[in-house]
Order: C-alpha cells, then sequence, then structure tokens
C-alpha cells in the first residue's frame, strides 16, 4: 500500500521539477535539444541489389519549411563507400539549393544519389542510413527504406 501511494505521488513530485526551468525562463531541456531546424527529409528509398551487385541509387523528399533558402552541400550513407549526388544526366553535383518553403525530389529521372562500394547487399527490408549537411541547417538524419528496382526493358 506504501509503495502505491509512492507511485502515484512521483507525478505529482515531478511536475514542479520540471515546471522551475520554464518558471525561470529558460527551456526544460534547453540544454539537451537541438536548435530549431527548418529542413524535413522523408520519402527515403534505394534499391535493392541483387548477387554481388556493389552499387545501387537511392531517393529522397527534402523540405524546407523556413523562410530562407538552404543548401545541402554535404551526403553520406554509412553502407556506401562512396556517396555522390549526381543530376539527371548522370553528372555530379557539388551543392543543391533547397528554396525556402519548396520541396526538392530527388527520384528517378532527376536528381539521385549514387551509391557505390556497398558494404552490405540491399536485400529485402533494409533500411540505410544516411547523413545530410546543410548550409543552415546542419546535419539532418536521413534512412532509405529498400524498394526493388523498376524492370529493365
Amino acid at each position: 500500500m506504501m509503495l502505491r501511494k509512492t507511485l502515484l505521488a512521483l507525478p505529482v513530485l515531478a511536475v514542479p521539477l520540471l515546471a522551475a526551468p520554464l518558471l525561470a525562463g529558460q527551456g526544460a531541456l534547453a540544454a539537451t535539444t537541438t536548435p530549431a531546424i527548418n529542413i524535413r527529409v522523408d520519402h527515403g528509398s534505394v534499391y535493392m541489389t541483387k548477387d554481388k551487385q556493389t552499387s545501387t541509387q537511392g531517393f529522397l523528399q527534402i523540405h524546407n519549411d523556413g523562410s530562407t533558402d538552404d543548401v545541402l552541400t554535404g551526403w553520406d550513407c554509412s553502407n556506401a563507400d562512396k556517396t555522390a549526388l549526381l543530376d539527371k544526366d548522370g553528372k555530379p553535383l557539388t551543392e543543391l539549393r533547397i528554396p525556402a518553403r519548396q520541396s526538392v525530389t530527388l527520384a528517378p529521372g532527376r536528381d539521385y544519389f549514387a551509391l557505390s562500394g556497398l558494404r552490405y547487399p540491399v536485400q529485402r527490408g533494409s533500411i540505410m542510413p544516411c547523413a545530410l549537411t546543410f548550409q543552415q541547417a546542419g546535419q539532418v538524419g536521413a534512412f532509405l527504406n529498400e524498394v526493388k528496382p523498376p524492370k529493365q526493358k
């Protein structure tokens, strides 16, 4: 019975402790939180590989919810020795502008990531972590989920 009363009292005791920094004009977790960023990344996908294939392509959407443009300046997917950003013609890009309040999509027939020197095959259910670096937002994590490649004609 005593344990039950103690457990029920914990939330009552915790609220003032968590509220103290807010009342003092500070964020409750100010020292452990990341500054607000306006870049979101989603719909990441990577083509499944077959047999001893050591390269593939990756795609995703980048959303800039901010009021100023940002620029993608770096990219690295840890499963690949080399991650390159290529335009639709296969030419390397050194950066990619993300206009304010707009989205940029890396997709087949458009800009995309070329992943080479794969350390592990991309199999059914694989998820590949990637790190993207932006001029304003800094580093943002992304995940590429395995999808089947289009059938060759």
